[in-house]
């Protein structure tokens, strides 16, 4: 790892449980302030398309509904990071387990690279599932409202053609809860540790606003907001 750290954090990691708007909020970063997203699905996608070794390996594995072991993660995100030159990275969506904290640190230290800072969007688990169930969709049109943050004008019907909103399946509840469940189960041990080796480096939001007052706090926190 870079014995330097800087501040604003030059490469980041974001965590925030579903519904937490960490990745819409990682996406507004990237356009104004020029982070590279490193998202691990997205990379894994990429690598379908491009239909090369790599790839088809990872096809293979997807096709067969297994986990994508580490050791192809390893080999993607190897790919992407080699040569890191004056982009400011921004992890989303890794690490995820404690497994790939292990691998994130060795990339650190073979490609000369260092972690500045550690976003946590912070939301309880019960607003979070607030945000996710209360979400509707219109069947004609794909109008999206949410029950408390953008309601329709006439409950359970589509502003624009009257349609009966409908609940998507990965909404339900169930699907919400054990979303959630996995967050906990993962993302605690992470955050548990970076909290007992970089504390300095932990910077916290309040994830219970609105989107604009979460980027704002973001912002203000990363000492982007003074133009640092």
């Amino acid at each position: 790892m870079s014995a330097t750290v800087s501040f604003p954090p030059r490469h980041l990691v974001a965590f925030g449980r579903p519904g937490s708007g960490k990745s819409s909020l990682a996406e507004r970063l990237g356009k104004d302030y020029g982070y590279t997203l490193v998202r691990t699905g997205e990379l894994l996608r990429e690598a379908v398309r491009r239909g090369d070794s790599l790839g088809k390996r990872v096809e293979a594995t997807l096709a067969s509904g297994n986990l994508v072991p580490d050791a192809l993660i390893v080999e993607l995100l190897e790919a992407d990071l080699k040569a890191p030159g004056d982009r400011r990275l921004l992890f989303d969506g890794f690490p995820r387990t404690m497994g790939q904290v292990a691998i994130l640190e060795g990339f650190e230290q073979t490609l000369g690279f260092g972690i500045d800072g550690y976003l946590e969007i912070a939301l309880t688990r019960e607003a979070a599932e607030a945000r996710m169930t209360g979400r509707r969709v219109c069947p004609q049109c794909g109008a999206t409202y949410h029950l408390q943050a953008k309601p329709p004008i006439v409950p359970e019907h589509c502003d624009n053609d009257g349609a009966t909103l409908v609940r998507r399946p990965d909404d339900a509840i169930e699907v919400v809860s054990r979303r959630q469940q996995v967050y906990d189960d993962h993302a605690g041990p992470i955050l548990a540790h970076l909290r007992a080796t970089v504390p300095d480096r932990i910077y916290v939001v309040d994830g219970d606003q609105g989107p604009d007052a979460v980027y704002a706090e973001t912002l203000a926190v990363l000492g982007l907001a003074r133009g640092e």
